[in-house]
C-alpha cells in the first residue's frame, strides 16, 4: 500500500518545461505541488515561513548548487526529504549528493514508477536511487584523492575545469549560468583551497592530480 497521502511537494529548476511536466506527474499520484522555484534562495526563503514534506532539486541552478542547498537545509533543521533529479551520473556527485543530505537520487531520464518509489523510499526514511545508476556500483566507490583532500563543490570542480579550459570570468559566468562576480569568488575559494597563489601554481596543482580533460 502506498505511503503517498497529499504531502506538500515543491520544485526547484530552472527549466519551466521540465517543472511543469514534473508537476503534471506528482499531481496525478497525489501529491501536492505548493510552488516551483528556479534557484535555492527562493526556495529556502519560503521555506523560512512554510512547512513541505518533500522537495525535487536539480543539482545544476542557479546561485547555489543543489548540493549546497541539500547541506543549507541540514544546517537549518529543514526535516523536508529531499529528492534530487539530474542528468549528472558522476559516482563522485551522486555520493556527494547522499552525504549532504538527499534522501533520494534520480536520472532525469527515470520514469513514473521509478520517482514513486523514491518518494515511498524517502517518506520511509530510506536512500533510494535509481535502478539504472544503482547498477553501476562505481558510484559507491571512495572518493578520489583529489576530492578527498580539497573538498571543492560540485560548482567550484565546474568553474575549475572551466579555468584549466583557459575559459574567461564572463564565458565561465555565461557557461554556468551565474555573474562575473560569483565566478571570482569561486576563483579565490578554489585558488585558497588547493593552495596556490597564481595560475602557474593552479596548473602545475592540476597536472599533479591530471585533472586536464585533454
Amino acid at each position: 500500500m502506498s505511503v503517498i497521502n497529499k504531502e506538500k511537494v515543491i520544485i526547484i529548476d530552472d527549466h519551466k518545461l521540465f517543472t511543469n511536466g514534473l508537476s503534471i506527474i506528482l499531481e496525478s499520484i497525489g501529491l501536492r505541488v505548493m510552488s516551483t522555484f528556479e534557484s535555492a534562495k527562493e526556495a529556502i526563503l519560503y521555506l523560512q515561513n512554510n512547512k513541505v514534506d518533500i522537495i525535487f532539486s536539480d543539482i545544476n541552478i542557479p546561485e547555489m548548487d543543489g548540493l549546497q542547498f541539500c547541506r543549507r537545509l541540514k544546517r537549518d533543521k529543514i526535516k523536508a526529504k529531499i529528492i534530487i533529479l539530474s542528468m549528472y551520473e558522476d559516482p563522485n556527485i551522486i555520493k556527494e549528493a547522499f552525504e549532504s543530505g538527499a534522501n533520494a537520487y534520480l536520472s532525469k531520464n527515470t520514469d513514473k514508477e521509478e520517482i514513486i518509489k523514491a518518494i515511498e523510499k524517502s517518506l520511509n526514511n530510506k536512500k533510494y536511487i535509481n535502478k539504472r545508476l544503482a547498477s553501476n556500483k562505481s558510484w559507491e566507490i571512495e572518493e578520489d584523492a583529489f576530492t578527498l583532500k580539497y573538498k571543492l563543490t560540485l560548482r567550484e570542480r565546474e568553474v575549475l575545469q572551466l579555468m584549466l579550459n583557459e575559459s574567461k570570468n564572463r564565458e565561465i559566468g555565461e557557461a554556468l549560468n551565474i555573474s562575473t562576480r560569483t565566478v571570482e569568488t569561486h576563483r579565490k575559494n578554489i585558488m585558497l583551497k588547493l593552495e596556490v597563489k597564481n595560475n602557474i601554481g593552479l596548473i602545475k596543482k592540476a597536472l599533479s592530480y591530471k585533472l586536464f580533460s585533454n
